[in-house]
């Protein structure tokens, strides 16, 4: 638990101070330890009035603020208040602690001596203090759990699953660097407080070179990697008030990542994953669904290259769901490395009327397409790498596997690019489902070629 330690004032209901201690003495500016809230950052202050009023209906609270120290700095510091009205009045106890240099401290307590992480206690603190305190800044909570843990530790032993959670712990600190702090919570789940200006803009590199970095960290006897990571994100304040709500919304992302296939990261977007009502997320058949609506085609093109190679940030799963809503696709998928199970994989519903306005619903889904490594099948791809199907009783009548999926799956038509740039070898499918009676458009064929480049290139860059 995090030592209170730094210094301790006690006020009255009004916060002019009563008494202090030597460490606060200590900590605040010389000319101004007679007046603590002239210490105190002037946009925190209605965070401590609002403490006085929060101590009127409960005995304790923790709150996060900025103090002045010495040096002429703020330093961010979390105060553990406590009231007493034994004489009448109320008396407010500050304790308080500089937590600028929490992970610094040598108090054995604050840090988790196999990881060198917070401990559960210390970092669920500064959660709540970061949520407590009201700033310009976004505060971007993320779950992560280290996928397949449990059999590497019962396969190679306890020892080897120290060194595991050790190497991710230190990936995540280099990586977070000064943009928070993370703290272990459970066996292998850690949680990540991150302190951002522009919330997923900047927040998916760094959740995306620690899935990438740990992926990287240790293999198998056949080469793939041996663990990896899932990670669930929420944002504060932008979707929910107060930490509690974005605890669990990130506790969601983070079961959607691990449902999804594992070894990814998911950020909650309303317009994918449902929105928020009184801190619950709104879902149907629990499973991840939004709303996406058909847009022009030109300026999808455009907007992806914007979005993958400009200012967007456009993640790779946003954009297959929305090549789905503008080309009515009724299924999307990505494949690397395993064709047994897809990357990223959206079904598209059938058009429903909303207010006048039809939408796609769109829904996540898994797929395998394993069909590709049938003998003969490699050579149905052109220079591109684009296999266009039209007629599957007749283009894959001398494949059987394919032809067997397609029957099954209710396939009319499909376009499957292959992807031939390490490190992501693997493969684009976008099938129809639907009777329909006419085949792909040719301009449609070369907005998928091009698309499905792009999504190969983004993912070598990321």
């Amino acid at each position: 638990m995090i030592n209170y330690s730094t210094g301790q004032v006690v006020t009255d209901a009004d916060l002019n101070l009563i008494k202090t201690n030597d460490g606060y003495l200590d900590f605040v500016s010389d000319g101004q330890a007679n007046d603590f809230m002239s210490n105190v950052f002037l946009d925190d202050q209605h965070l401590l009035y609002e403490t006085v009023e929060r101590l009127e209906k409960k005995t304790s609270d923790i709150l996060c603020f900025r103090m002045l120290k010495k040096s002429g700095e703020y330093s961010w510091v979390t105060a553990r208040c406590s009231k007493d009205e034994a004489d009448g009045y109320m008396k407010i106890t500050m304790d308080f602690q500089d937590i600028s240099v929490l992970t610094q401290s040598e108090d054995r307590n604050v840090l988790d001596e196999a990881t060198g992480l917070l401990t559960k206690k210390a970092i669920t603190d500064y959660a709540k203090a970061k949520c407590a305190s009201v700033t310009d800044r976004v505060i971007c909570l993320a779950i992560l759990d280290v996928d397949n843990f449990k059999q590497v530790n019962d396969t190679r032993g306890h020892a080897f699953g120290d060194e595991v959670l050790l190497a991710v712990s230190e990936v995540i600190r280099n990586t977070l660097g000064s943009y928070g702090k993370a703290g272990r919570i459970g066996g292998d789940e850690i949680l990540l407080v991150i302190e951002l200006d522009n919330g997923k803009e900047e927040l998916r590199p760094i959740l995306r070179n620690i899935r990438e970095k740990v992926e990287k960290l240790f293999f198998d006897e056949e080469g793939y990697p041996l663990i990896t990571v899932s990670i669930g994100a929420a944002d504060f304040p932008t979707y929910v008030d107060n930490y509690t709500d974005l605890f669990n919304l990130a506790d969601r992302m983070l079961y959607r990542a691990k449902n999804r296939g594992k070894n990814r990261y998911v950020m909650y977007t309303p317009e994918i994953h449902g929105i928020v009502v009184n801190g619950i997320l709104k879902e149907e058949d629990n499973k991840a669904v939004n709303s996406a609506s058909p847009r022009d085609k030109t300026k999808l093109v455009l907007e992806t290259i914007d979005g993958f190679f400009g200012t967007m940030g456009e993640a790779i799963s946003e954009e297959m769901a929305k090549i789905a809503a503008t080309y009515e696709l009724d299924e999307v998928y990505l494949f690397y490395k395993d064709l047994r199970k897809s990357v990223y994989g959206y079904k598209r519903l059938e058009n429903i009327d909303l207010h006048g306005v039809k939408l796609s619903k769109i829904m996540e889904a898994e797929s395998d397409i394993r069909y590709v490594q049938e003998s003969g099948f490699e050579q149905k791809f052109n220079s591109n790498g684009v296999f266009v199907v039209d007629v599957p009783q007749t283009q894959l009548h001398m494949s059987t596997k394919a032809r067997e999926f397609f029957e099954e799956h209710g396939i009319k038509h499909a376009f499957i690019y292959k992807m031939q740039d390490m490190p992501y070898e693997g493969y684009i499918a976008f099938y129809n489902t639907r009777d329909l009676s006419r085949k792909y458009p040719q301009p449609d064929i070369t907005d998928f070629t091009y698309l499905s480049k792009m999504i190969e290139i983004a993912l070598k860059t990321r």
